[in-house]
């Protein structure tokens, strides 16, 4: 269901908001139907209507928090036209600006993935899927400079994005965030080729 379907009613949008702020706050297997239902003011029945179920509801919720790597890609090169490296610094400086936003509660995607382990699951093959698409976006990044392995850079880059998310939940956000561009910077002069 695209999110057009899902906003046809104001009945919808309460729920899409409502699901929204509380799969984020709370867990999408916290948040049940009932209390998507009090907290919008919309009966059960229709967000069955609108979303068919809460598993369609998840999927939709996750799927509307991945930015699509093309997009990230696409800002890169116009801010640093010509200057692979450069792109690559504004993609991590980017992910670093948002793990240091107020409220900040984690990666969404990862949030879901640590709810949903079965990788069968609608819910965390989608995780999968938006996952790997950032992990070709940092490769990408990563094979147009003169570096040895491209393919472990970009793994260990999005390995760091990850960790450093998690640590904004346990340590300082901003600290982490610098730490993140720091460590990008490290590991991509440790990578390129003499």
């Amino acid at each position: 269901m695209t999110d057009e379907q899902q906003w046809r009613s104001p009945a919808g949008r309460r729920v899409w908001e409502t699901a929204c702020d509380l799969f984020y706050r709370e867990g999408i297997r916290s948040a049940g139907v009932a209390e998507i239902a009090e907290r919008s003011g919309v009966g059960k029945p229709s967000i069955y209507r609108n979303f068919e179920s809460k598993d369609g509801l998840a999927l939709a919720y996750v799927k509307s928090k991945a930015v699509p790597s093309r997009v990230w890609l696409e800002t890169a090169r116009a801010a640093c036209p010509d200057d692979p490296a450069a792109q690559l610094r504004h993609v991590i400086a980017t992910i670093a600006d948002q793990i240091s936003e107020p409220g900040y509660r984690g990666c969404p995607l990862v949030n879901a993935a640590v709810e949903f382990p079965d990788r069968t699951h609608p819910v965390r093959v989608a995780v999968d899927e938006l996952k790997l698409d950032y992990l070709e976006l940092l490769t990408e990044l990563v094979a147009q400079l003169p570096v040895r392995d491209h393919r472990t850079l970009g793994y260990m880059l999005q390995m760091l994005v990850e960790g450093a998310s998690v640590t904004t939940q346990i340590y300082a956000a901003e600290k982490s965030a610098a730490a993140l561009k720091e460590a990008a910077d490290r590991l991509i002069d440790s990578f390129l080729e003499q």
